[in-house]
Formats: C-alpha cells, structure tokens, sequence
C-alpha cells in the first residue's frame, strides 16, 4: 500500500533534507502472513478524526489501531478515558509513524501505560511532519472482551480529506471496468454452453460443478476497498467481520449458471478456503440471501490445501467442471504451471472455467 503521492514526496524530501531521530520501533501491522501460534500484530481498525471512539478489546484481537492524520507542528492528544471503558481495564497507548509511501509506520513516538485513570493510558505527540500517524490500543492480560473509549484531542489541525492512499488500478479495474463485468458475464457463458453440450451428449446420473467462492461467486471488492481506505491490506480478523456482515454481492453471470446446473439435474458444489468454524455459517446465509442455488458447501478446515475435498467431492459424482478465480482452485495446479507448455492449460475454457482476480490470489507469491 502506499500514501498518497504528495504525501510521499513530502515525506522523502523532509527526510532528506532533515533526517529525524526518533526513539522506538515501528508498528508491526496483522497481516495475512500472522501465525495464529505467534504474537499478534496490530489490528487496524478505522481512520478517525478528533472526538472519541468506542471500542472492543478481545483476546483474539487485543491490539487495535486507528489511523489519524496530523499536520506539521500540531500536537495531538490520546486518552483511554474512565467513561466508556470497562472497570478494572489495564491499557497501553503508543503512536507510531509518520507513514512512509511503503505503508509502513517506522518509529515509535509517543507511549503511555498508566498516566490516565486507574490503569488506563494517556499519551500525546507533536507532528515532526505533516502526514498519517498509527495510534495503537491495546490491553494488557485480557480473559474476558472489554470495551473502551478512545478520545482524540487536536491542538492545530488533525483532518484532511487526502486519502491515505491512492487506489490501486487492480481495485479501480475491478469496482470501476466494464471489462470485468464482460470478463465474468463471457466466462459463465462459456461455462453455461458447455454443460448444455455435455447434457445434449449424455450425462451420468450422478455429476456436479465445484465453484470456488470468492471472486468467483461472490464480489468481495467492497472490504477491499475498505482496507486500502486504511492504507493496509487483508487481515484475518478484519475479513471474518466482512464475512460476517454478510454483505458480499454476486460476481456477474453465477446465479444463471448454477440455475441452469440444478436445471439439468446436476449438484452445484463450493470448495472454499473460509473457515469452516467462524466463517461458513455466515457464508451460507449471505449466498442465500443473494439468491444462489448450490447443494454443498466444503470449508476450510485443516487445511487450505483443497485437492482432498476436490478428491472427496469427486468420490461421490462425476465432477463435469470446475470454476475458479486462482489456479489453485483447479485439481493438481499451482502456480508452477506457468512454466510449463500451452496444452497444460487444454482444459481452460472446457471443464476449467477461470474467472478474472487481479486483485489478490497464489500469483502474489511469485518471484520470477
């Protein structure tokens, strides 16, 4: 992620001309790359303005961050205040930044553990440089959830409607093409004229599609969105609340599809990598409401490998096609086979069926 362009260059010619020493380490952000047995990273959570913010702290998300823009010389104020927060509640607070083009929050300026009420935090700092800065809540030993208030105060000025930074042309293709809409629509047209190809030749009594979820039946570019609003990318915590809001959309052309599958007497099954535990009830009741038809719906749960519940699915009925956003949701194929000649990939556009992602997927993985 980055900041924004004139952000940017302020920030690398201050730097150049006036490198600043500041004590501290940087923010170590969540990201996809946590290790649930590991140390958890910071949770960002919101872009706020002065004023306060009411939160949760939680085991599973004991470390949350706010993003706060503050101008040069304006000195900004944090305080986990008595009212609005659990008795008995221990915090700390740190700020970190300014944020560099690369999205990063490299120093630590300000931290504070018991100078508010109680065991409650309080800490402030004056901008060095005009620019986005991370404020971190975190809560100290927590058994039990316990909600608390976040009051932002603001000497100077500590609002701006810059984005933290610039959308990515691989969101703006996706949310704002008529391409990608075409791209969908063409490929389950495709997929579509094909099945009705193999009922006209004859299909055995027992036979299915597998269909991959995201980016391929459901369009989840809005959280993507959210997160680059944040300047930050996935993280697990933050897409079980998206997935929980229930809110994702179908992808274009699905819903005629997989109508016209349980049409012709076949099942429609979903091989997805959301968590079978928190996730898949969810998922179940958003596809529903959007009006998808599907039969079975297989979770990760061990493992995100999804070759054993392709091989499980196909136990049970022939498997006449498969339809996926990443080449990973084709049996047997990882990213390797880019390397390998054209007629690996001969069963695209025939019982392969891909559909366009460029926003994420196993190619980010990629060094070549």
């Amino acid at each position: 992620m980055r900041t924004s362009y004139l952000a940017s260059l302020l920030l690398v010619t201050a730097c150049a001309d006036a490198p600043i020493d500041l004590e501290g380490g940087a923010a170590d952000i969540q990201g996809e790359d946590a290790k649930a047995d590991g140390t958890v990273g910071i949770e960002v959570t919101a872009r706020i303005a002065p004023g306060t913010t009411d939160l949760l702290l939680t085991a599973a998300a004991p470390r949350l961050g706010y993003v706060v823009y503050v101008a040069e010389g304006s000195t900004a104020g944090f305080e986990v205040t008595r009212t609005g927060s659990a008795a008995g509640l221990d915090t700390q607070l740190k700020v970190y930044g300014p944020r560099l083009g690369d999205g990063s929050y490299p120093k630590t300026l300000a931290s504070d553990e018991d100078a508010g009420y109680g065991k409650l935090s309080k800490t402030g700092f004056t901008a060095p440089l005009g620019g986005f800065y991370l404020v971190e809540v975190a809560g100290t030993a927590l058994t039990t959830s316990k909600k608390a208030r976040l009051a932002f105060t603001c000497t100077g000025t500590c609002v701006t409607d810059a984005p933290v930074a610039p959308l990515g042309n691989d969101l703006k293709w996706y949310q704002r093409s008529a391409e990608r809409r075409a791209l969908q629509l063409q490929a389950y047209g495709v997929a579509s004229a094909r099945i009705a190809e193999r009922a006209a030749a004859g299909l055995p009594t027992s036979w299915g599609v597998v269909l991959d979820i995201d980016e391929t039946s459901v369009d989840n570019s809005a959280y993507q969105h959210s997160r680059a609003d944040l300047g930050v990318g996935f993280s697990p915590a933050s897409w079980t609340a998206w997935v929980n809001k229930k809110a994702a959309t179908p992808v274009a052309g699905v819903l005629a599809f997989t109508n016209e599958v349980k049409q012709l007497g076949g099942k429609v099954v979903l091989v997805s990598n959301r968590k079978a535990a928190t996730e898949c009830a969810a998922t179940q009741d958003n596809l529903h409401a959007i009006g998808m038809t599907f039969d079975e719906m297989l979770c990760q749960d061990t493992t995100s490998d999804k070759n054993p519940r392709f091989d499980a699915v196909a136990a049970r009925m022939e498997v006449v096609m498969f339809v996926g956003d990443n080449i990973q949701d084709f049996p047997k194929l990882t990213q390797d086979v880019r390397k390998q000649p054209d007629d690996a990939f001969a069963k695209f556009g025939e019982s392969f069926i891909l559909i366009p992602n460029p926003m994420y997927g196993s190619w980010e993985k990629n060094v070549d």
